[in-house]
């Protein structure tokens, strides 16, 4: 037989005679009705996903946003679109059709650009945009966080993102309270906070997976110029750079300040963090290039001298300072041995 112009072989038939099957045939199985069941399931799904297109279908991120279901995919076409997104707890895909370079989520005076804090999954993914806001962040146990991205309870996935020119009290380019995100090819780049966690906030029993990330020219008024870590909290950080951020106290890089959390890093590159790369330990997993720095050098003249031990001594007790050089909130004997054992001209 012939279906559109092509020779299509016919199925054998099957014929029956007196009870026995003759002709073509094959033995059919037995069917598992719960096989069966999530099947039909998964195949409706496939179905049902839509692609929700802005600004052909939807005028605004967020209609398209609301009318979504679960699966669907939100395009967006190029420009720069309001912000105060929020993902309604939804695990949908938010995608330029773009690229960041030329699809900006701008957040203007609305707390911050874009809200995921409805228990949403690593399904639900915001990918390809450019993220800025002049925001302060949202409120949040007293602290404002996250002015271009707010992650409370939540666990996205983030990718091929750029998220900027940002500022909060902790968090300014991306809070992440209690949840487990994924993010890929992420640049993090001249975010600040006023307290800690210029360009990043972990906080309170996350676990993130940073892929590829870049933190540039972040800065914070005490710790964590890049990225601060808080309340038993752990990351795996994967061929990430953090270059040019700035602590006002310590941590320019990452500021771990308690052995409750833990900071996981591989075939990553720390430079020309200020005054340090990392404030507390972390795990070294190999492949990593940390760049000499000079982070005792307290006084910041490039030497340590005598004029960073009387710094000491003249620091000494309960403090959050530069002079508290191993970051425990004490001036003491310690601070003084880690001067004295690096005495000399800085590299």
């Amino acid at each position: 037989m012939k279906y559109g112009g092509f020779a299509v072989a016919s199925r054998p038939q099957i014929a029956h005679t007196g009870g026995v099957r003759v002709g073509w045939a094959r033995k059919e199985s037995p069917v598992n009705p719960i096989i069966g069941i999530l099947s039909a399931l998964a195949a409706s799904t496939a179905i049902s996903a839509a692609v929700i297109r802005v600004p052909e279908d939807y005028s605004a991120i967020q209609a398209g946003i609301d009318a979504a279901a679960p699966g669907d995919t939100v395009l967006v076409g190029s420009g720069v679109w309001a912000g105060w997104l929020n993902f309604r707890g939804k695990d949908i895909t938010l995608e330029s059709s773009d690229g960041p370079e030329v699809t900006t989520i701008d957040g203007g005076e609305s707390p911050s650009a874009v809200a995921i804090f409805s228990g949403e999954t690593t399904d639900a993914v915001l990918r390809g945009f450019t993220i800025i806001g002049q925001g302060s962040g949202t409120l949040h146990e007293g602290v404002t966080q996250g002015a271009g991205i707010y992650i409370l309870n939540s666990s996205p996935t983030i990718e091929d993102c750029i998220v900027r020119d940002c500022s909060a009290m902790m968090g300014g380019g991306i809070s992440i309270w209690h949840g487990d995100p994924v993010l890929r090819n992420v640049i993090v780049r001249n975010n600040w906070a006023s307290i800690d966690g210029g360009g990043m906030r972990i906080h309170h029993l996350s676990s993130p997976v940073l892929e590829e990330c870049e933190f540039l020219d972040n800065g914070a008024d005490v710790y964590g110029g890049a990225l601060a870590y808080g309340n038993d909290s752990d990351g795996i950080h994967e061929e990430c750079i953090f270059d040019g951020n700035t602590a006002g106290i310590r941590g320019g890089g990452i500021s771990k300040t308690c052995d409750c959390s833990d900071a996981r890093i591989s075939n990553s590159t720390l430079c020309n963090n200020f005054p340090d790369h990392v404030l507390g330990t972390w795990d070294d997993l190999g492949g990593n290039t940390v760049c000499a720095i000079c982070s005792n050098d307290v006084t910041a003249d490039g030497v340590v001298d005598v004029n960073d031990v009387l710094a000491i001594i003249a620091a000494w007790g309960g403090c959050v300072c530069v002079e508290d050089i191993n970051g425990d909130s004490a001036v003491d004997v310690d601070d003084l041995l880690a001067v004295l054992g690096s005495y000399g001209p800085c590299p």
